[in-house]
């Protein structure tokens, strides 16, 4: 059978078309397409400037940087996280500050944040669960309570909705992405969004390079031809930006057919007592880019680690997700940080994520349920419980 990837894009013909035109306008030296995209997603996220990136990583690199954070400062950060969060706060030059997560949802836990605050933290940056974004209320009322500028990784969440507002508008700077941890998945590239038109300049220079004046048609340096440190090869091309433009105004649809597939899991795994499913807040409108499951307390990582494995040689591809974010910063640790954050390391060790997306039929889910439950199985017989 053919491979059944964890993410897949909705790529039609529409942006095959804005594709060609993009390539055009790629050999006269036309980024218009690139304005395009940041217009569209500034309007749907409705944040008034968008500036694109390579990818959602870079994007949260820049935003941290245009922050001009300093070594010795330090960034309030869930101990449950995407990697390309805790790497954007080690390389703007930051030290994360790590916070438990919440055992439901996995979410930063609010009640602790005030605990790690200190002289030196500049900032406090999450990434809200894409089914539970219930977090982010809670957590820009302390950011504002302490007046520390939030950062939100909004690229698994975004089109997840919390009442009448919605993932990607709660931070002073929100990135998103579309690449394959993303909802709005199309050929990768990231956006940074926020409300002050200072930061977007600082980001717009920042990804150029550190250059004041760009290289495009037009340009003929009014601003100078000064290139400032710390700049980051990172504008993203007119390419990949024409293929996003489509998905983002395509957006409410393909969370309502995630939602749909997201349903049959939920239907199917629902009983499974060796497994925990999302129970998203009533609130809130999950943007499923993958639908996570947890292993119970019998399970350790290598059996995670096992469970997937039996799962690819099936053809079906499913990931760890979030990682355990002490162990991502690439420093050595005395000790045992699992036991300062007991929560997040179980829940970095038994997550798995399962394939979750609009080319899914029910049978796909069907199969992806039956082959898990199976590799589960066999692997409670390899161990002999």
């Amino acid at each position: 059978m053919d491979q059944l990837p964890i993410n897949s894009p909705d790529i039609r013909t529409f942006e095959r078309d804005n594709l060609l035109r993009a390539l055009d306008g790629l050999v006269a030296g036309d980024r218009s397409v690139v304005e395009r995209l940041e217009e569209v997603a500034a309007s749907a996220l409705n944040r008034p400037h968008a500036v694109s990136a390579t990818s959602a990583g870079i994007g949260i690199e820049a935003a941290m940087r245009a922050l001009e954070l300093e070594p010795g400062d330090e960034v309030i950060c869930p101990a449950y996280a995407p990697i390309r969060l805790v790497n954007g706060i080690v390389r703007s030059g930051a030290t994360p500050r790590f916070v438990d997560v919440q055992p439901r949802s996995g979410g930063v836990d609010t009640d602790r944040l005030e605990s790690v605050v200190s002289d030196q933290t500049r900032a406090i940056a999450v990434a809200p669960t894409w089914f539970d974004p219930s977090i982010l209320e809670a957590t820009a009322s302390f950011s504002r309570k302490y007046e520390l500028p939030l950062i939100e990784d909004a690229v698994d969440s975004v089109g997840s909705t919390f009442g009448s507002d919605g993932a990607g508008r709660f931070g002073v700077i929100s990135v998103i992405g579309f690449g394959i941890a993303s909802p709005a998945f199309a050929a990768g590239g990231g956006l940074v969004l926020t409300n002050k038109r200072s930061i977007a300049e600082r980001c717009r220079i920042l990804l150029r390079e550190g250059r004041t004046s760009s290289d495009e048609l037009g340009d003929f340096g009014q601003q100078g031809w000064l290139v400032q440190p710390g700049g980051i090869d990172g504008r993203l091309d007119p390419l990949r930006a024409a293929v996003a433009i489509g998905v983002i105004e395509r957006l409410e649809d393909a969370v309502a057919r995630r939602q749909a597939i997201a349903d049959a899991y939920v239907a199917r795994l629902g009983g499974e007592s060796e497994l925990s499913i999302p129970a998203p807040d009533s609130a809130a409108r999950p943007s499923w880019p993958a639908f996570p499951v947890r292993l119970d307390e019998r399970y350790v990582s290598e059996d995670r680690d096992a469970i997937l494995a039996g799962l690819r040689r099936h053809d079906i591809v499913a990931s760890r997700g979030w990682g355990f974010g002490p162990r991502l910063t690439g420093q050595a640790m005395v000790g045992y940080p699992e036991d300062e954050w007991p929560i997040a390391a179980r829940l970095a060790a038994r997550t798995i994520h399962l394939p979750c997306h609009p080319v899914m039929e029910p049978r796909d889910v069907d199969l992806v349920c039956q082959t898990l439950l199976l590799m589960m199985q066999q692997n409670t017989f390899t161990r002999g419980d």
